[in-house]
């Protein structure tokens, strides 16, 4: 692996037959916390060598992030942590609005639903992390919050669905997601989104989900493409779910 210094070694795994999960898991880790950089060549022999196993199963962890968009396989050249193309924010997007605010929907309609107390006690440690200036811990934290929401819907097509792009917006959020002014923008909106959950509030969880999303991505739209922002929330909250 190209550069890879002391301060980004994971180590070795504990055990020398590790199974192809674990070390999807491993790479995946490395990945999302920024411990490789994108664009960055991965070395299936320095990856073995550092997780302590043979090259066999990191092929087949690569083969399975190649699935979730987190690597790309480029014949006769290798194996490389994955850049953001043209327009594929937009498209991240376009999907997360698809399936959050319907997921919120689907959670809302079992009155049993746990999904407000589990949101109210993420935002807790989120404002704990960010007081504290737990950067890394307050953005893992924004993605448990997401992950709720859609385990909440109890449609595992929507997990499955959401997985295809989970991991990469977890890395996006560590690569872009620790500047104040965006946190604190991302801590309000998470409050608002767990009170109006609690409050049993669908039009309005779903009205300031949809801006949180467009909002929140804000500070990526200003890296890669500034004038989209304004013009994906527009398109979102026009078709924003509305109560029954």
């Amino acid at each position: 692996m190209a550069g890879g210094g002391e301060d980004r070694k994971t180590g070795k795994l504990s055990r020398p037959a590790l199974l192809v999960d674990e070390v999807m898991r491993a790479i995946r880790e490395m990945i999302v916390e920024g411990r490789v950089l994108p664009g960055e060549r991965l070395s299936e022999n320095a990856l073995a060598a550092e997780l302590g196993v043979s090259t066999t199963p990191v092929r087949e962890a690569i083969a399975l992030l190649r699935r979730q968009g987190l690597v790309t396989v480029q014949p006769q050249s290798g194996t490389y942590v994955f850049e953001l193309q043209a327009g594929e924010l937009n498209q991240l997007c376009e999907l997360r609005f698809a399936l959050e605010p319907a997921a919120v929907q689907l959670a809302l309609e079992n009155p049993d639903t746990p999904l407000a107390d589990e949101l109210v006690g993420i935002v807790e440690d989120m404002k704990k992390a960010q007081a504290e200036g737990r950067v890394r811990d307050y953005l893992a934290l924004d993605t448990a919050f997401h992950d709720a929401i859609i385990a909440a819907s109890g449609n595992p097509y929507f997990t499955s669905a959401y997985a295809l792009i989970g991991a990469k917006m977890a890395a996006l959020r560590n690569r872009l997601g620790s500047d104040p002014h965006h946190m604190e923008k991302s801590m309000r909106e998470h409050v608002e989104i767990a009170e109006a959950i609690r409050a049993r509030n669908l039009e309005l969880a779903a009205r300031i989900l949809v801006r949180h999303i467009a909002r929140k991505e804000g500070s990526y739209w200003e890296h890669l493409d500034p004038e989209n922002s304004a013009r994906m929330e527009r398109t979102a909250l026009s078709t924003t779910i509305h109560s029954k």
